[in-house]
């Protein structure tokens, strides 16, 4: 007896023993009763309702065999879900009984749009096991939400707070999805549009959809995956809904390959660039910003740079780029995937390598720099912080990239101390910037730039989040350049736009052809991380959006973009636009970073289409017919050749 009591404490001790041994790896359980459950940051999806992105919080559910079963916290809008292809009935009826979940449009959406949306760039996505009928993103149907080890309630009927949806930002401002209808189903969703019709797309018994929403109607979803965990661990965070775990791989990286249709070789420094002394130390005390950037905007001033060396054809030839952060969000740092670690083992020159060919053969490369440059730990309270080690200016310079502009809704995320150490790197380190931001304040900044190349003078202004009140600003800042620094070319940089959006709202459009009519030359815009249209207004380019280039985060969105040229000449004493053209690229991911030049034909054209709008915009020149097949407008006198 005494031996066997003995066995039963040896065989429990061993089983408690194991309990850590297990946690140590992943860190994550299941539902427990009287503790609840696990909750994990996982993906990313634009859930505001002007696109903004953020992490996805999920409920862990249930952990079997290192294979965690996951479900959204809160609601995915869906974009449209079309159950009847027969207008007729579609025009005719309010409701309908309709087919299986399998059978229906939502489920191969799932699967791709809205995964790619989800998962697109997350570097754990390789570890999603897919459900052998439901694919890797899925609903989960009423017997497994009955199921008690998952935590909910077992009674189907009523309103189960177990059950419930937290309602998106954006469902939340239209007055949609209710907590009350939640109760006979296993999630709830609500036309989040049309409040009066109030339809709903439910989940039912046995997975089957009922009363289904139709055509052009949002509805949210509670979506469901597996995760294998065994290769994972916690990061950091505490596995609440508050602070939830943040999962890093354990195993070695993977490199990724460089592009097979890339023709630009993959160069790795021995020995990474050593960043300037001055540009790698902190100053304990802010520099003092100069008199001319704390002035009022009638007393700007813009301070000329050097000249570069003439091009040999008589042109000079700009390069615009989309939005580099050349860091991470702050909480990603130190992961294996992340920025810093792809800079730490590739080299400094690694970002660019598959494109500084072309960048080095232009008179100037311009990007919009989305990352703060310091070693300071106080930051903003806001979900991302972008950073980046001082010495990552680096990768400017070894890119070729000679201007940056700095104004941009993260180039405050270390305040003002930061974003100081951020201008006084890339002064230290040669790469000139520009940017204008709260400049009716005593330390606010003010900074214009202004190059003269081969005898043609470029002006350069930038702004964050542009406001109506600040057309005066632009169009003093014009006269500025114009009149007080002889600039021939001025080009405004605007951060703006709705994230993750193909075209821009028609108040961008009425902005943009103001401060053209004010004097600029050049729109060059960004920030929503994908390409937008080009359009001209009296005869000068519009660039919505230049997408992104080289950005250190998980987001996944489109990745087409491009290196976005613009060629000047002096005509008869006149400085003209000669031409635009648009080098086709496309983004990668983590761990890479690289973008790269397309070369297969039908990838190229696809890039200049999503740079045309298709309807055009009042009084605005679209790029002519052959532009989608080239790239390129070419210009006669200030007229666009057709």
């Amino acid at each position: 007896m005494r031996v066997k009591k003995a066995l039963i404490w040896l065989l429990a001790l061993l089983m408690l023993c194991s309990i850590p041994a297990m946690a140590e790896e992943h860190g994550l359980r299941g539902y427990i009763k009287g503790q609840g459950w696990n909750f994990v940051h996982l993906g990313q999806y634009p859930y505001e309702k002007d696109g903004t992105v953020r992490p996805v919080l999920w409920r862990v559910l249930d952990v079997q065999d290192d294979v965690a079963l996951l479900i959204t916290e809160y609601v995915i809008d869906t974009q449209q879900v079309i159950f009847e292809t027969d207008q007729k009935k579609i025009d005719n009826y309010d409701y309908r009984l309709i087919s299986c979940y399998e059978e229906s449009d939502l489920h191969p959406w799932l699967n791709t749009v809205c995964i790619e949306t989800l998962f697109g760039s997350e570097p754990l996505r390789s570890h999603l096991v897919p459900d052998e009928t439901r694919g890797e993103l899925f609903i989960l149907n009423m017997d497994e939400f009955r199921t008690p080890a998952y935590g909910f309630s077992a009674n189907t009927w009523g309103d189960q707070p177990s059950r419930q949806a937290s309602g998106t930002p954006y469902a939340i401002k239209q007055r949609g999805l209710y907590v009350a209808e939640n109760g006979k189903v296993s999630y709830w969703a609500a036309d989040i549009k049309h409040e009066e019709a109030y339809r709903l797309a439910l989940v039912g018994y046995n997975g089957h959809l009922s009363w289904g929403g139709y055509t052009r109607q949002n509805v949210g979803l509670r979506l469901s995956i597996r995760l294998d965990l065994s290769d994972l661990a916690v990061a950091s965070g505490k596995g609440t809904r508050e602070n939830p775990f943040i999962l890093a791989y354990t195993g070695d990286p993977t490199p990724t390959p460089a592009p097979t249709a890339t023709p630009v070789p993959t160069p790795t420094p021995a020995e990474p660039t050593a960043v300037p002394a001055e540009a790698a130390v902190v100053p304990a005390e802010p520099t003092a910003v100069p008199a001319e950037a704390t002035a009022a905007p009638a007393d700007a001033a813009a301070v000329p740079a050097p000249a570069n060396e003439p091009s040999d054809d008589g042109e000079v030839l700009l390069s615009f780029v989309g939005d580099c952060s050349i860091g991470d969000s702050e909480q990603y740092a130190t992961y294996a995937s992340s920025y810093h670690a792809c800079i730490d083992q590739n080299g400094y020159a690694w970002p660019f390598s598959l494109v500084q060919e072309h960048l080095a053969a232009d008179d100037l490369t311009i990007a919009n720099l989305e990352v703060v440059f310091t070693e300071r730990y106080s930051h903003s309270d806001k979900l991302y912080n972008m950073v980046g080690d001082p010495d990552h200016v680096n990768v400017l310079t070894e890119g070729s990239v000679e201007i940056v502009n700095t104004v941009n809704n993260h180039c405050m995320d270390f305040h003002r101390d930061g974003y100081q150490d951020t201008l006084d790197t890339l002064g230290a380190a040669g790469v000139e910037h520009f940017g204008t931001i709260y400049p009716w304040q005593e330390n606010g900044y003010d900074d214009l730039l202004v190059k003269e190349i081969d005898g043609i003078r470029f002006g350069f202004m930038g702004f964050s989040y542009p406001s109506d009140s600040d057309q005066k600003r632009i169009a003093n800042r014009v006269k500025i350049l114009k009149e007080e620094n002889d600039c021939d070319i001025v080009i405004v940089s605007l951060h703006w736009g709705r994230e993750t959006h193909p075209s821009p709202q028609s108040g961008q459009v009425i902005f943009a052809k103001e401060a053209i009519k004010a004097g600029a030359d050049v729109i060059w815009g960004h920030h929503p991380h994908v390409i937008q249209p080009i359009i001209f207004y009296m005869g000068k380019p519009i660039m919505f959006s230049t997408g992104n280039f080289t950005f250190g985060t998980m987001s996944q969105v489109d990745p087409a973009t491009g290196i976005f040229q613009l060629a000047y000449e002096r005509v008869n004493g006149e400085v003209q636009l000669k031409r635009l053209q648009v080098i086709p690229c496309q983004t990668q991911p983590s761990p890479d970073f690289r973008p790269f030049v397309l070369t297969e034909e039908a990838a190229r054209k696809d890039v200049f289409k999503k740079l045309v709008y298709k309807k055009g915009y009042a009084k605005c020149d679209n790029p002519p017919e052959s532009f989608l097949e080239t790239g390129i407008v070419n210009f006669e006198n200030g007229v666009i050749v057709p």
